[in-house]
């Protein structure tokens, strides 16, 4: 499943790449990243039930909650750029972008001392083996292993939550609905005890960054569209005034 999840990370990411190299729209510059990373905690994941617990796998894991602390909120700021894209009023000042880069920085400060006060610990879940922040009843190797309590996600809460304010107001203002779809799956895959228990939550983030990069491309073609039936030549016979006879 988790190779699968890979798959479609990595078709996401090149989709995004390609729409940058051709358009140059500010929000993939902050979704990139991430994106790429989560194809490496997808890959991490699924190579567990071969390689097994070791040195190994505890250091493929690091990079995937490095990253995850540091850039798993810039959706935040590329939500903000998707609000200019689509022609919000409100964010086309710097003062309101700034509110949003503000909000994912004190996210990022927020999350930084767990670079050196969090521990990872092997768990094991159905045919999954893995290092994990917490250890539950659930995912615990084995009866006498210790259960470790995990921290409230308040920074991937408050991202799903501005994502999915995004997506709504394109949904009002432009009729495009996968923007709050995919957050709101996000959401869900993530708190609701039965899909998190099937890490359904690696799902939830195919969802969460293709509608935001489908909202993208969404977009750039809608303005794309635009520029080109305004640059469409009136038809000169049309438009001629009429001779006196």
């Amino acid at each position: 499943m988790f190779l699968a999840f890979a798959i479609a990370q990595t078709a996401l990411f090149v989709w995004a790449v390609r729409l940058w190299r051709e358009t140059r729209a500010k929000p993939l510059v902050v979704i990139l990243v991430p994106q790429f990373f989560l194809i490496w905690d997808n890959l991490r994941v699924a190579s567990g039930i071969v390689i097994g617990f070791g040195g190994p796998l505890y250091w493929m894991t690091w990079p995937a909650f490095w990253v995850h602390w540091l850039s798993g909120c810039w959706l935040i700021i590329a939500s903000g750029s998707i609000l200019r894209l689509a022609g919000f009023e409100f964010v086309q000042n710097r003062a309101a972008m700034g509110v949003f880069c503000l909000a994912t920085v004190a996210l990022m400060l927020h999350e930084l001392p767990l670079f050196w006060t969090k521990e990872i610990y092997p768990v094991c879940e159905y045919d999954l083996i893995r290092y994990s922040g917490s250890v539950t009843e659930a995912n615990r190797c084995s009866p006498d292993q210790a259960l470790v309590k995990g921290e409230f996600p308040i920074a991937p809460v408050v991202t799903c939550f501005v994502v999915i304010g995004t997506g709504i107001a394109l949904w009002i203002r432009r009729g495009f609905p996968w923007m709050a779809i995919g957050g709101i799956v996000m959401l869900l895959t993530a708190a609701v005890p039965i899909l998190n228990r099937h890490r359904l939550d690696n799902l939830g983030e195919i969802f969460i960054e293709g509608g935001s990069i489908l909202a993208v491309w969404f977009l750039i073609r809608k303005a794309g569209v635009k520029v080109q039936q305004d640059r469409v030549p009136q038809n000169p016979v049309a438009h001629r005034a009429p001779t006196a006879n």
